[in-house]
């Protein structure tokens, strides 16, 4: 589904992604995991066009991504969540996801000629986001404003709201990142049931009890750079990975 070759992106001396290559197949939920300052999120920010990279290459379903700007990523069906929680705080949870939906009434020509449409349409939408929200076990607060909502609660709508766009490829950026156990528990089979119903997911997580819970392949990054593909089980006993986590070389 998606096909990383020789990315590149430096910032003035700084590498901060290196001959990056891997790949993600169709349903599989993968891990992309690293040191802090490794180039995970430059990779996520060079996947979704937030920043152009010096050389290399991504197709996604055999389409070249490179060059073409973050809401026609969006609508070829990629989509992502960021570290820092980007929901609008004084929108309801339902309005946060209806702005991520694509609406015909968002033409001038179909408001004025097809009223009838766009209000089924609308209300389609709206029933459709609330389902979203009953999938992540937020519907009881589909009408309460984001911003009274716990950190944790806000990750799921963030999680609800990419669903929204109907994308079969999510980018999660630290999904569980700052949750308590039991949230990051409800995360983790939220995933899970949307492996099941066909959705592709590619994550950056640090917590790597999460990684190897859920990820059916983990992709190592150091100094920008893929040291290591595999499985939890030969990532947890790769001797490259252990060194750039521990910084010495390990033994084993």
């Amino acid at each position: 589904m998606l096909h990383i070759k020789n990315l590149n992106k430096h910032f003035g001396g700084i590498k901060a992604v290196k001959d990056c290559s891997f790949e993600v197949k169709e349903n599989e939920i993968v891990a992309l995991i690293g040191p802090n300052g490794a180039g995970k999120t430059t990779v996520f920010n060079l996947l979704t066009g937030f920043i152009k990279p010096d050389k290399g290459h991504v197709h996604y379903k055999g389409t070249p991504l490179l060059g073409v700007k973050p809401y026609k990523i969006s609508n070829l069906g990629i989509t992502r969540t960021f570290q820092l929680i980007k929901l609008l705080p004084k929108l309801t949870l339902v309005e946060n996801l209806l702005i991520a939906k694509q609406q015909s009434g968002e033409h001038l020509l179909n408001i004025m000629f097809k009223p009838k449409y766009i209000k089924h349409e609308e209300k389609e939408n709206r029933n459709h986001c609330v389902e979203l929200l009953d999938l992540v076990g937020l519907k009881d607060k589909r009408n309460h404003y984001a911003k009274n909502l716990s950190y944790g609660q806000q990750k799921l709508v963030e999680i609800a709201r990419i669903l929204a766009t109907d994308a079969d490829l999510l980018l999660l950026d630290e999904p569980v990142a700052g949750v308590n156990p039991v949230m990051r528990a409800k995360i983790k089979n939220i995933l899970k049931k949307l492996k099941e119903q066909g959705k592709t997911i590619l994550f950056i997580e640090h917590d790597m009890k999460f990684v190897m819970d859920i990820a059916d392949r983990v992709v190592v990054l150091d100094y920008g750079t893929e040291i290591a593909t595999g499985t939890p089980k030969q990532i947890q006993k790769n001797p490259r990975v252990l060194q750039a986590y521990l910084g010495k070389k390990v033994k084993l």
